[in-house]
């Protein structure tokens, strides 16, 4: 960086709620903090799903196995009672039972016909279930009970022989287990939540000090620049993010403005040196006929002559100064559909005695119409302004104007037969108060504020003016304005 660092941190001087780099940190922070909340609570709902869904199928699948045993029992030779005897048989029982998963069958009177060793001489309960409803592709009767073994989840249904029940049996799954596995994963989840956390606050407070800093740097280095030194630039290298083209765009910035300045300050001092030789000449004339006007007629209107020369360019210079302070202000103009023709053909007429006075020709051609978007008494002055600044400079021959249609824009060529301008004077004929051969200037009569004026106008207007130049052959000034369209009925749009 090329500023100096002496002003503090803006972020570090803000309260806590008002700093956009602590709020940035909070809400993207808390947003995603938010988010992964949500996320985990239904992670975990998801595993709670699974893990009961599986813990019910198998579950069931015990169940199934149990009574086929048993219909395959209730088919031989001594039916029903082959059945129950099979369901009493706790080998059998033990082989399709496990850790934490029980069985036992109860005959249609509700007494006990076998049961899974690892009951332990306990009974699972034929009442009391809590309602549990099994996910979707779980079938049969379902509830949630606490019993002497662990809190349980039960299957149950009744085998029958016929239309005659056999047996009601009941399996059971400890849900010890689940919830061991569901706390364990809740740990997992938690503890990944609170890293991503930390994460989180990290990520948040290095993109706030990412996003924040450069501007922070920005607003050090326009607190630094004052109107007596525009000079300093951020001048960041390498840097093509949204936030690199801030930064030239500031320094851009600081180029206009220092540029404007010089312009301005250069402005005002030659308005006060093109304005201080007519007062001082006025005061001095001024002075000669408190004097001596009353006694030496030839004095008093000799000062009153040159008082009267002076005051006119006065009045000049400022008229000048102020149309330049109009375009340079879009939004003081006064825009409506106008023609070029009539103005142009005004103009010329009304400057014509003037050419005629020095022996030249001034001769003016319109092919057609030309409307466009403008102020009139701005279109007037561009073009007397042109002209008569060909008149001025030209000692024979004469000035010829001409305007035409083309291609959507207005054409306006002011070309004169004077001695042309030098090569490298041609850049700054439009400066304010330039003069190409400044020993010659003093004796034309002019405030060298008129193509300034003239480049304002054609600029106001969102046109280009152009220079074609030969010394000793002459100079054209070309203006190009965008032409409005015109309606069937003629009119402007």
């Amino acid at each position: 960086m090329s500023v100096t660092r002496s002003a503090p941190d803006a972020a570090s001087t803000l309260p806590f709620f008002k700093s956009l780099r602590w709020r940035l940190i909070v809400w993207y922070g808390g947003a995603v903090a938010l988010l992964l909340a949500v996320f985990a609570g239904v992670v975990y709902y998801g595993a709670d799903i699974v893990i009961f869904k599986s813990a019910a199928l198998r579950v069931e699948g015990v169940a199934a196995q149990v009574e086929a045993i048993a219909r395959a029992g209730s088919n031989g030779p001594f039916g029903p009672v082959s059945a129950v005897t099979l369901l009493s048989d706790e080998a059998q029982l033990d082989a399709l039972a496990g850790p934490g998963l029980y069985i036992e069958a109860f005959n249609a009177r509700g007494a006990r016909i076998g049961a899974s060793s690892n009951l332990a001489g306990y009974d699972l309960p034929t009442t009391g279930y809590r309602p549990w409803s099994p996910p979707e592709g779980v079938n049969g009767s379902w509830g949630i009970a606490d019993t002497p073994v662990g809190t349980v989840l039960a299957h149950w249904h009744v085998i029958r022989s016929g239309a005659a029940p056999l047996a009601t049996v009941y399996v059971a799954e400890s849900l010890d287990s689940v919830r061991q596995t569901l706390a364990t994963f809740a740990t997992l989840l938690i503890a990944a939540y609170l890293a991503a956390i930390a994460l989180i606050a990290a990520a948040s407070f290095w993109l706030a000090r990412t996003a924040i800093g450069p501007i922070n740097e920005i607003a050090r280095s326009a607190q630094e620049i004052g109107g007596d030194d525009l000079t300093k630039r951020l001048n960041w290298q390498g840097r093509t993010d949204e936030l690199g083209i801030l930064a030239a765009r500031f320094d851009e910035m600081l180029s206009r403005l220092e540029a404007a300045f010089a312009r301005e300050r250069r402005f005002i001092s030659d308005a006060s040196h093109e304005l201080k030789t007519p007062l001082t000449v006025i005061n001095g004339n001024a002075q000669m006929l408190l004097r001596w006007g009353d006694k030496d007629e030839t004095v008093r209107k000799e000062a009153l002559e040159a008082i009267r020369s002076e005051s006119a360019s006065m009045a000049r210079v400022i008229n000048a100064m102020l149309t330049l302070a109009k375009t340079d202000n879009l939004h003081a103009l006064a825009l409506e559909p106008t023609n070029l023709r009539p103005i142009v053909a005004d103009a010329t007429a009304a400057l014509r005695p003037q050419a005629e006075a020095k022996g030249l020709s001034l001769r003016a051609e319109c092919d057609g119409d030309a409307y466009v978007m403008g102020e009139p008494g701005l279109l007037r002055q561009l073009v007397t302004n042109l002209t008569e600044n060909a008149i001025k400079f030209t000692e024979s021959g004469g000035v010829q104007v001409s305007m035409r249609s083309e291609n959507a824009h207005a054409l306006l060529d002011v070309a004169d037969t004077g001695p042309g301008i030098p090569r490298d004077a041609m850049p700054q004929v439009f400066d304010r108060f330039y003069r190409a051969d400044p020993a010659r200037s003093r004796a034309v009569e002019g405030t060298g504020l008129g193509l300034a004026v003239v480049r304002n106008i054609v600029r106001a207007h969102g046109g280009e003016i152009d220079i074609k130049s030969e010394v000793g052959r002459g100079t054209t000034f070309s203006v190009r304005l965008p032409t409005l369209t015109l309606d069937p009925e003629g009119d402007a749009q």
